[in-house]
């Protein structure tokens, strides 16, 4: 922990603004920090001055900075004027720009630069204005400075390892095992940070399993179904196995206990998307009863590598789309003429049953709803047609502008339902747009299936992909071939 002592003066901003700067750079934190620790120390030590201290009244403030697994944390302590956070004026953007005072604009500007604002009451020893920026992917760095990074050592006795639900004090061994694994080349950020991991699994957004060496107290395997939304679709995924203990089935062991989960969550299905450059996740999941239902070209960044196994992608990743129904329900969907054929197909093959709606093509007066969100980590955007309307193929067009020329997306999907009327004419539409069909994932839009396109912002060398089955090849073939079709 580094401390500053200094009069309450304004005058002493500068030396203030120094000492935070470079005591985070003593951190090595990145210079995309820097800035706003400058801003914020400004526009807090400014709010410390005007609650604690009447005008003229000499006193000094402390201020100290230190780091830990999580934050990088900027406290300022006085003996001033106790404070009631309860009563802080903060400013809203619907108020009057004439109503505004410094106060309320000071704690404004803090609270848009800090991930958490915090007021302690020390009681006698004065009270504590503590601000916590998160950090990077560098925590974890951090907590392993120090210690030598040794190869993983083949495990002798495997007896020594169980598997089992998630712990909370998993949660630093995870982040362990994935920076073990994928150095910082792992595109979600969540398993970087011991704190996010628990959170997520508290919340039942995530929920793990962990290969745990009892002998090293390590975890040496991580396995998860992700819930985002909490809906009755989960995501198998974020996958790893330490280098060391490859080979001995821990990936099938953690898939039991995942699905014995989903069984007690009553949840539809589990889904997951398996990698193409080899067959080996591929197989994980068709053992386990999981189906093919789709594909997606690029859906991995290139910069994601498993040392001690393989260097850095040659290209993005592309994955098969898999898909293991659990528990059925009724269904009444619209199959789009286009693709009928291959998708009466899918449904057979996932011995998921439906009626079929009309085939009227219908003509919806109101406006719909259109939802776009970009993943930076993964360089991806999905466009959801969340209802049906006269203006969709315009949002639809909004949205994969913004996400191709703003954003800079490489890949971008579109999810529309098939359980709400015909979609032909929408289909057509964007096609047209060079999106390309590449599935359908069930029950995933606000409980209804969904068929899936892709709109792909470069190449793609499919001599690479390995594909698992006949089934996987031919809907592999279907997409291969739209996506040259709707490119011609």
């Amino acid at each position: 922990m580094n401390t500053l002592r200094i009069p309450n003066k304004v005058e002493m901003l500068f030396v203030l603004q120094s000492f935070v700067v470079e005591s985070a750079k003593v951190y090595q934190l990145p210079d995309s920090l820097l800035e706003r620790l400058k801003l914020v120390s400004e526009e807090a030590f400014s709010h410390v001055i005007k609650n604690s201290f009447s005008p003229g009244e000499s006193s000094h403030i402390r201020i100290t900075t230190k780091i830990d697994n999580l934050y990088f944390k900027l406290s300022f302590f006085d003996k001033g004027l106790p404070f009631d956070s309860s009563l802080a004026k903060e400013y809203h953007p619907e108020a009057d720009i004439n109503s505004l005072d410094t106060e309320g604009m000071e704690l404004f500007l803090i609270k848009q630069y800090v991930d958490n604002v915090e007021w302690v009451n020390h009681g006698y020893k004065g009270k504590e204005f503590r601000l916590s920026f998160g950090l990077p992917k560098r925590d974890i760095f951090t907590i392993l400075k120090g210690k030598k990074n040794k190869k993983e050592e083949i495990i002798q006795d495997i007896n020594n390892v169980e598997i089992r639900p998630f712990k909370e004090t998993d949660a630093i061994k995870i982040a362990r095992t994935i920076y073990r694994a994928y150095g910082y080349t792992y595109p979600n950020e969540d398993l970087y940070y011991p704190g996010k991991i628990t959170e997520l699994n508290k919340s039942g957004r995530l929920i793990s399993v962990v290969c745990y060496d009892k002998k090293r107290d390590e975890v040496i395997g991580h396995y998860a179904l992700e819930r985002p939304s909490l809906g009755s679709v989960a995501e198998s995924g974020q996958a790893v196995v330490s280098p060391g203990y490859r080979g001995f089935h821990l990936m099938d062991k953690m898939r039991n206990i995942l699905e014995e989960k989903a069984g007690e969550l009553r949840l539809e299905g589990i889904m997951s998307q398996p990698v193409t450059t080899h067959i080996f996740s591929q197989k994980v999941n068709a053992n386990f009863g999981s189906l093919p239902c789709g594909f997606s070209f690029g859906l991995v960044p290139q910069k994601l590598s498993f040392r001690q196994i393989d260097n850095s992608l040659s290209q993005r990743e592309s994955c098969m789309l898999y898909f293991k129904p659990l528990k059925p329900r009724k269904r009444m969907l619209w199959l789009p003429e286009q693709h009928k054929k291959i998708l009466e197909k899918i449904y057979t093959n996932l011995s998921i049953s439906y009626q079929e709606g009309s085939q009227m093509v219908t003509n919806p007066d109101e406006n719909g709803k259109v939802q776009s969100n970009y993943y930076a980590g993964w360089g991806f955007g999905v466009i959801l047609v969340n209802e049906l309307g006269k203006n969709n193929i315009y949002e639809i067009k909004q949205a994969l502008y913004n996400l191709l020329f703003t954003l800079k997306a490489e890949v971008i999907f579109l999810y529309i339902s098939l359980e709400d009327a015909d979609i032909s004419t929408l289909v057509e539409m964007a096609e047209k747009e060079k999106f390309f069909f590449c599935g359908i994932t069930p029950s995933f839009l606000n409980g209804k299936d969904v068929i899936r396109f892709e709109y792909l912002n470069g190449s793609i060398d499919s001599s690479k992909i390995k594909i698992l089955g006949e089934e996987a090849k031919e809907i592999f073939s279907y997409v291969l071939n739209e996506k040259e079709k709707v490119l011609r």
